[in-house]
């Protein structure tokens, strides 16, 4: 990998933001319904951001597999896996955990797409969906709730596993992770066929609760915010991404201060704020019964109505805000600043969060 890393003339801070970017992106499209994605672009993008070529990489993997039976092996002598894995091992060399699980849980996305594509080459939305809900509950993918969020898990165990190995450059070790990896999202990928297949074979009929065709859109959109949460909540404090639009349209409806609406915006992204975050959003889900709520022009007077709610109720949406605000000043070493302000800006602080945090799912959700 030295020789190749050589070669290279690797803008990092560029293939750090790609790799966040393609890889949040991708991971929030696969909570749709059949929705296979186009991986193969990406090579090229990582190439040209690391001043490599294909002819690089290919003459790279015949040394690592240099005298071993891999180099013979489809999966392994794959450039386009073994660049990614040169990519983590960079990452790794640079100490930059979250890019290195973002590249990582990018893998697991295109062991997906290959497999999906592969099983089921003409797929139908509803049956695709009436596949994902009837799942055993012990299958991955109803597991963990989503598509993604079983990759997500399916990386984080991978690491655990050969995370070393990738970094110490271990043959053996990265051999054995190659094939783990793709048998253990190809086992999941085939049971969800067979379920797919199954419902086809009986012609599952999914009755949707709304007549018509507006409104069966507005239960499928419903349906999936509700699946989009867990999604959302990672791609703010697992891959760090600032929604800049939301943070912006937020700062605008509640007119606090740029710095002040920065500083908040960007301490979200920290980890420890993610459960937070996720009660927020599924009690902004919870009670929605309009799609127009969240994708129209009912958007705002529900965030606001929420943010009205009265105080002597058990557990809602605005206390929940608060609560996180508070954490977050207090980790900001902003508290005698805070206590400063008048009791009209806190509120509108607290507000901007509201917006902030949902308008972060509504861009997903409605795009």
């Amino acid at each position: 990998m030295e020789i190749l890393l050589e070669k290279a003339s690797i803008d990092l801070p560029k293939l750090r933001k790609t790799v966040h970017k393609i890889t949040s992106s991708e991971l929030s499209r696969l909570v749709e319904p059949c929705y296979y994605p186009e991986l193969k672009k990406y090579y090229y993008e990582f190439l040209n951001t690391c001043k490599l070529s294909e002819k690089d990489v290919k003459d790279f993997v015949k040394r690592f597999w240099e005298g071993r039976p891999e180099r013979a092996w489809l999966l392994h002598k794959d450039p386009i896996m073994m660049f990614y894995i040169f990519i983590m091992w960079v990452f790794l060399k640079e100490k930059d955990v979250i890019a290195y699980n973002s590249m990582l849980a990018l893998v697991g996305v295109r062991y997906y797409t290959n497999l999906i594509n592969k099983q089921i080459k003409f797929c139908n939305e509803k049956i695709f969906k009436a596949a994902i809900e009837n799942l055993a509950k012990t299958h991955l993918f109803a597991r963990e709730k989503s598509i993604p969020a079983a990759i997500f898990y399916l990386s984080k165990e991978m690491d655990k596993r050969w995370g070393r190995q990738i970094k110490a450059q271990d043959r053996t070790g990265i051999s054995k992770f190659i094939t783990e990896y793709r048998t253990r999202i190809s086992q999941s990928v085939k049971k969800f066929a067979e379920t797919y297949y199954r419902l086809h074979k009986e012609g599952i009929s999914i009755v949707e609760p709304y007549e018509g065709e507006e409104n069966e859109y507005q239960y499928q959109q419903l349906e999936r915010s509700a699946r989009v949460v867990d999604q959302v909540v990672k791609n703010i404090t697992v891959y760090k991404n600032v929604d800049k639009k939301a943070m912006n349209d937020a700062r605008t409806l509640t007119r606090i201060s740029a710095s002040l609406a920065t500083m908040l915006a960007n301490e979200t992204t920290n980890i420890k704020y993610s459960d937070d975050i996720k009660t927020i959003l599924e009690l902004f889900v919870r009670d929605l019964k309009d799609i127009n709520s969240i994708c129209g022009a009912g958007y705002i007077k529900y965030v606001r109505s929420l943010m009205a709610t009265r105080k002597d109720q058990q557990v809602n949406f605005k206390q929940q805000v608060n609560i996180l605000v508070l954490k977050m000043i207090k980790n900001l070493k902003y508290e005698s600043q805070y206590k400063k302000i008048s009791k009209q800006t806190q509120a509108l602080v607290n507000l901007f969060m509201a917006y902030f945090i949902t308008m972060s799912m509504k861009n997903i959700l409605c795009h």
